[in-house]
């Protein structure tokens, strides 16, 4: 019985949730390679399938189940929101009602108008000649060939499904229509589940304060308590001072758990990837970036218009490095946390792939078991790893905040002045000498 002890059961559970977790990558990427190779005539897009794990798509896909002759996704279908100047706000339930209203096109992911299908040549010759001498072209015959065939791209979209045995489509793009889609996405749709989990944690917690006051934490209590304290105490308090700190403390707080929160989201086989999307840690870095404006002293504006302390030529030279290196710091935030979570997804899917491409789609069985071992091996070591990265990028991109803050709100004239002062007072020793 001193096995069973509630160390070893929680690690029992760990490691089986790890081999869980790989094991549902697997059998995904083989349902996806299995798909994928239909589609390519036998050939597997390794390649391809990682990028679609990756992206942000408007279904939210779990996995496959196999089918006649097929796999059948068992995935939800979010609702594309979609306002239009001609015809205003207009809501479709799935991708496919979204096609099928003969409005719109999917061009690489995004939305797009369109006027008609084309369904011959003569139709595409009649329209686009029509089309050039209606933009200013005089004769689509005496035109140069290159111009004619630019413009063709620019107003005509041809749309190949990812059925082999289908033909592609040709459509006129419906060039006087501005779409805006407001959709809710994949990574939208995890943004706000990350941000109920955080709320019903953080009432949880409230709760426990309330109901224990002046007792010790207990439960949930006791695991967010250290973290709250250490950010305060660690982050907080060093780099904005102990008369700021508490006005920013909120934000420092948000910004951690919920990075923290939404890296360990995606390490569940959920196929979630919220802060490997560029687009949430640029909003992240931004929202950073306006606080951190809005918060800045007079002394840092003059730091940057006007350098103190240096001749005027180089004030000149400091005024346009300053300016650049404001704008450095939110792209090196965006940068960094985006590039460590998608290079984790990354390279699981790419150890994962490993054991489909030796074993090419199933065809050597031999091949992909050779290396199977190795493939789960190091793909345990990059998952732990993972749970290590998701805390420590959120701990990185919190600091760089409030470090970017403190320095903004920082004084820094009374240097200057003390700094001239030791100046004229060394000067004035030396003459005395």
């Amino acid at each position: 019985m001193k096995y069973l002890k509630a160390g070893n059961i929680r690690l029992f559970w760990v490691t089986t949730f790890v081999y869980l977790f790989l094991i549902f990558n697997s059998l995904q990427f083989l349902q996806a390679s299995d798909s994928h190779a239909a589609a390519q005539g036998g050939e597997i897009d390794v390649a391809g399938i990682m990028i679609h794990h990756v992206t942000d798509t408007h279904d939210w896909h779990f996995f496959d189940l196999p089918g006649e002759g097929h796999y059948e996704a068992i995935s939800i279908d979010l609702p594309w929101l979609i306002y239009d100047n001609r015809t205003g706000l207009s809501v479709y339930p799935t991708t496919e009602d979204l096609l099928h209203s003969g409005k719109y096109i999917l061009e690489h992911g995004k939305v797009a108008p369109i006027s008609f299908e084309v369904t011959s040549i003569n139709q595409l010759a009649h329209h686009v000649e029509e089309d050039f001498k209606n933009a200013g072209g005089k004769n689509i015959e005496l035109d140069s060939l290159y111009w004619v065939n630019l413009f063709a791209r620019e107003h005509y979209v041809l749309v190949q499904d990812h059925n082999p045995n289908i033909p592609p489509r040709l459509y006129k793009l419906d060039m006087e229509s501005t779409v805006l889609d407001l959709s809710l996405t994949k990574t939208s749709l995890q943004m706000v589940l990350v941000g109920l989990a955080m709320i019903l944690v953080f009432i949880s917690v409230a709760g426990y304060y309330s109901r224990r006051k002046g007792q010790g934490p207990k439960g949930l209590q006791s695991f967010v308590e250290p973290v709250i304290v250490f950010i305060r105490d660690q982050i907080a308090i060093p780099h904005l001072g102990e008369k700021k700190y508490a006005r920013f403390l909120p934000y420092l707080l948000t910004l951690f758990f919920f990075i923290w929160f939404s890296n360990l989201f995606g390490l569940t086989p959920l196929n979630s990837n919220i802060a490997g999307n560029i687009s949430v840690t640029l909003a992240l870095a931004i929202l950073t970036f306006i606080i951190t404006l809005f918060s800045a002293s007079r002394s840092f504006w003059g730091h940057v218009f006007w350098f103190p302390g240096v001749p005027l030529p180089v004030k000149f030279l400091m005024m346009p490095v300053e300016i650049v290196g404001m704008f450095t710091k939110p792209f090196a935030l965006t940068v960094r946390l985006f590039a460590n979570i998608a290079a984790g997804h990354l390279m699981l899917l790419a150890l994962i792939g490993l054991i489909f491409i030796l074993g090419k789609g199933g065809q050597s069985v031999v091949g992909g078991l050779s290396i199977s071992p190795l493939t789960l091996a190091f793909g345990l070591f990059i998952y732990c790893l993972e749970f290590l990265v998701a805390v420590v990028q959120a701990y990185v991109f919190t600091l760089l905040t409030a470090v970017f803050i403190g320095q903004a709100m920082a004084d820094h004239s009374h240097d200057h002045a003390e700094d001239h002062s030791s100046t004229d007072h060394a000067l004035a020793g030396g003459s005395h000498h």
